[in-house]
């Protein structure tokens, strides 16, 4: 059992981190990490009508879709993707389970 918890922590570590690569690309100013980086704000906030939950204080929606104005507005989005994150590692532990030797 402590294997499988182990091995759940690493792979949801690492989906974790995969997810938050457009945010930490367009942070460090990364040349095309723009697209990935709308798409990773917008998914959580425009898909989900978080933005206007919110309002205005928090997220501003222009042409390009929704504009993070403050740390909450930062912290749904990236809740957001943790528990995406989170939703894929069990899936993947429930279709390979790990055998323990």
């Amino acid at each position: 059992m402590m294997l499988s918890n182990n091995v759940f922590l690493k792979r949801f570590i690492v989906t974790v981190l995969l997810l938050q690569i457009p945010l930490l690309l367009a942070l460090i100013d990364v040349q095309g990490s723009m697209l990935p980086a709308l798409l990773w704000i917008n998914i959580p906030v425009l898909w989900t009508g978080i933005a206007q939950l919110l309002g205005e204080s928090h997220f501003i929606i222009g042409e390009f879709g929704a504009s993070p104005q403050s740390a909450l507005a930062y912290g749904v989005i990236i809740t957001f993707w943790t528990a995406v994150a989170f939703l894929i590692t069990k899936i993947t532990i429930k279709l390979k389970p790990v055998v323990n030797e």
